[in-house]
């Protein structure tokens, strides 16, 4: 096992992402190593016996192996290795968000007659398409374009929760709106999922029908964090496990 006093970090994220690029910089301001790995490109298991946590924010099959390793051999993961496997699968996202009472579409495996969003089963096969092509098929909610984003980060002492409005990616570019106040009933719901999951961070998805009910349509273990104002948390909660 590594020592509890953990030095040096790995972040599977592109070393560009700015919301973790800012947090490296904070980690290593505090005397940390810190090394970002390509998480679409193999981490060998001599890369994991170096680190003393791996913080594992986007995550692709080929890391599949190592993430395993570290569990096995005592590197700190930031996400559970179990909701890490389990939450890449949107299926099972779907259930996890039906089972602590969010309102979720319908779904199906043939195409619908009216309009849908065509999704892969696994989020490292590609984004979710309006009536497009797909492994399964969501119902389409009415409402305007736009996505609500809850993020949810655990920081070794309590959950902090910040959203944002952004343009929907069904209909052109995303684009941050504004960020906005999160619904205490969604707030209660994120809470119990993060802590019945175990989570570090996550984000979910939402969108907002005409009669001001909420659906969640996905949730993310590789959420960027942008304009969430949750970087303190982010940096709080990677730092956690050795932390005196």
């Amino acid at each position: 096992m590594k020592t509890t006093n953990a030095e040096h970090i790995g972040i599977l994220c592109s070393e560009d992402q700015p919301v973790f690029t800012a947090i490296a910089r904070q980690l290593r301001n505090a005397g940390h190593t810190v090394q970002f790995f390509d998480p679409r490109s193999e981490l060998s298991l001599s890369c994991v016996d170096n680190l003393n946590s791996l913080v594992n924010k986007q995550v692709f099959p080929v890391n599949l192996p190592a993430l395993k390793y570290a569990r096995r051999t005592g590197t700190s993961l930031w996400n559970n290795l179990v909701a890490t496997i389990a939450l890449s699968s949107r299926l099972i996202g779907l259930n996890a968000l039906e089972a602590v009472g969010f309102r979720t579409p319908q779904i199906t495996f043939e195409k619908p007659e009216s309009e849908y969003v065509a999704k892969p089963c696994y989020i490292w096969h590609g984004d979710p398409e309006l009536n497009g092509e797909g492994q399964f098929y969501q119902e389409l909610i009415p409402t305007e374009p736009v996505d609500y984003k809850y993020y949810a980060v655990n920081d070794g002492a309590r959950v902090q929760i910040a959203a944002k409005r952004v343009s929907s990616k069904l209909y052109g570019p995303k684009r941050f709106l504004n960020r906005i106040s999160p619904r205490p009933r969604l707030t209660r719901r994120l809470h119990t999922l993060v802590n019945r999951l175990d989570l570090r961070g996550v984000g979910v998805d939402f969108v907002k029908d005409n009669e001001d009910r909420f659906w969640a349509v996905d949730v993310n273990l590789a959420a960027g964090y942008r304009d969430s104002g949750l970087e303190s948390a982010l940096y709080e909660s990677i730092s956690a496990d050795f932390s005196d």
